[in-house]
């Protein structure tokens, strides 16, 4: 089966790749501007400009520099045009229109991956919907978890080192404020996008990622629009550490289970700043071991295997035998 879905988040892509493995799929992204200028591809349309298309869809990549050992089967407009499609995949609403109209053209079904909070769909397009937000589902749809690579649990070390990876963590108003009034009690790290650890807050591949986050004791992790799915606070989960960040950004929402006061997490809604950074100093090495062990329990409870069954259901594909 072939299924073309376009590429804007390494880990959501790779969480098809690795979607595809389960169901016997030809994984599919396009590349090369002719999708921009034809209309399939319009991720960054508002802009007024293409500078997406060239960031994108310019170059001809087969790996991804976060998943370098998961290669990228690509494809230009030309080839597509002459290809056979089972499913087509849109994951932005930029693109949702594009590939809807491709997917009529080549006689595939239409389907829509949502998984960043606040994402509308146009079920006018009657799509088939592969939820992993908070959205709610009013059409043909399943909610399901994003699936990542395995991640070992990691006992901790150290109990007393905090750090975020959230990107464009300086742009993320208030929540930016408290964890700077926390630096100035405590040493946090923040990497990523904009990130303050210096030449290394890109941290790149995500093997690398993971084991930067077992070296620290505590996930500082704030958003005050939450996460559709996160691949960020789920890698926290997975590799056993408790957060700290505002339950309250995740009530409804995918991650909301990792958000338990003093069992997963410390709850800024719950303890000041200085209380926060009071308690990751003086908390005992049992009780701050437990609350790695929970966490990560929480995400052991993910059934990838019955949700891969959701998704045939919807999509009316045969269970391997």
């Amino acid at each position: 089966m072939n299924v073309l879905a376009d590429k804007h988040h390494a880990g959501l892509f790779h969480s098809l790749q690795l979607l595809a493995g389960r169901l016997g799929w030809t994984l599919y992204t396009p590349v090369g501007l002719d999708w921009w200028t034809a209309g399939y591809w319009r991720f960054g349309q508002g802009y007024g400009d293409d500078r997406l298309a060239q960031q994108f869809l310019r170059h001809d990549f087969d790996v991804d520099g976060e998943f370098p050992d998961a290669p990228i089967a690509t494809v230009t407009l030309e080839q597509a045009q002459a290809m056979d499609w089972d499913y087509v995949i849109s994951s932005v609403p930029d693109n949702e229109r594009g590939f809807w109209r491709f997917a009529q053209e080549h006689g595939a079904q239409f389907v829509e991956q949502v998984g960043n909070t606040g994402q509308w769909v146009d079920w006018s397009l009657d799509p088939l919907v592969l939820s992993s937000s908070e959205m709610p589902i009013e059409g043909r749809g399943v909610v399901y978890h994003q699936e990542m690579d395995p991640i070992a649990f990691a006992p901790p070390l150290w109990a007393h080192d905090a750090a975020s990876f959230v990107n464009c963590m300086p742009s993320m108003g208030t929540c930016w404020d408290l964890l700077r009034e926390a630096q100035q009690l405590a040493p946090i790290d923040v990497y990523g996008i904009d990130g303050t650890a210096g030449p290394e807050a890109i941290v790149k591949p995500n093997t690398r990622l993971i084991a930067s986050m077992a070296v620290y004791g505590w996930g500082w992790h704030d958003k005050q629009q939450g996460d559709g799915f996160g691949h960020v606070i789920h890698s926290w989960a997975a590799v056993g550490r408790p957060l700290v960040g505002h339950a309250s950004h995740y009530r409804g929402k995918m991650a909301e289970s990792f958000w338990d006061d003093l069992v997963t997490c410390i709850d800024l809604d719950r303890h000041s700043v200085a209380d926060a950074v009071d308690i990751i100093r003086t908390i005992s090495p049992t009780q701050h071991e437990a609350m790695c062990r929970e966490i990560r329990a929480r995400f052991d409870a993910i059934d990838y295997d019955a949700e891969a069954d959701a998704i045939r259901d919807l999509l009316g594909l045969a269970v391997p035998a």
